[in-house]
């Protein structure tokens, strides 16, 4: 009997210690999102047009598209002008363009929907991944996200706090994935994190770093790049992959039946 209780209060010891940390994590990823602006702010600026350059291989081949989002439904467009990493660039066309409605994709090559089910999938995935890059940092506490604090980490002489976000199985093609998120305890942004991309069938982690600006009152990430690491956060051996976000304009009068153009 003895050995039961034992066994019942150090079940209940863990849950307790477990859900302290969660909540210290969550409390510290509100103070993130708080950090960049809040939420409520970027949904304010109603939606967003940008430039956006997807630079890899050591700057020989590039993605760059302009991109246009509406925040209430995450609705997600883009037309391309150069297509040489991921968007289709087997498919010689004069247009390609991307359009998440909020529930579902379309992919057009000169007008014309691609019905064929991988580079359509390549379509839907990169409307929610280029979406989610651009409004992460005020996506953090969004329903389906689990946090836990995990040991602080040094990087450059700062004492980075860390917490591990996780999602549910709700979420679709980001359920199987991880971020190590590195905090800056002076300016409660996240200075740079690891993560994995089941969607794109990347399994191992990659090092992101990035780079804000305030426009219009809030903090955005409008320059990041990545490479191949370990959990650890130590670099392999490749190059880095660029991401450039320019000529941002908030407010453009965007509709479901006008962002397309």
């Amino acid at each position: 009997m003895k050995k039961v209780i034992s066994k019942i209060l150090l079940f209940v010891l863990v849950l307790c210690i477990t859900s302290v940390e969660a909540q210290e994590a969550k409390a510290l990823i509100d103070e993130v999102v708080a950090a960049n602006g809040g939420k409520a702010a970027l949904h304010k600026l109603k939606d967003v047009s940008f430039d956006y350059t997807f630079t890899a291989k050591d700057n020989t081949v590039s993605d760059v598209s302009e991109e246009r989002y509406i925040f209430d439904g995450e609705v997600s467009y883009a037309a391309y002008t150069k297509r040489q990493v991921y968007a289709l660039p087997q498919l010689p066309a004069e247009t390609y363009t991307q359009f998440f409605n909020g529930k579902s994709s379309v992919s057009k090559i000169d007008g014309k929907a691609i019905t064929e089910q991988q580079p359509a999938f390549i379509g839907h995935i990169l409307r929610k991944t280029n979406y989610y890059w651009f409004a992460m940092m005020f996506k953090l506490s969004d329903p389906g996200a689990n946090h836990k604090m995990l040991p602080s980490r040094t990087v450059d002489g700062i004492a980075y706090k860390v917490v591990e976000m996780t999602f549910g199985t709700d979420i679709g093609e980001s359920s199987k994935d991880r971020y190590l998120l590195y905090v800056n305890p002076k300016t409660n942004r996240i200075d740079q994190f690891l993560y994995n991309a089941t969607g794109f069938g990347v399994t191992e982690p990659s090092l992101m770093k990035l780079k804000y600006e305030k426009v219009n009152g809030i903090y955005l990430s409008t320059y990041r790049k990545y490479a191949p690491a370990d959990w650890d956060g130590n670099v392999l051996e490749g190059s880095w992959t660029e991401q450039f976000t320019k000529n941002i304009k908030f407010n453009n009068g965007y509709t479901i039946e006008n962002i397309q153009g």
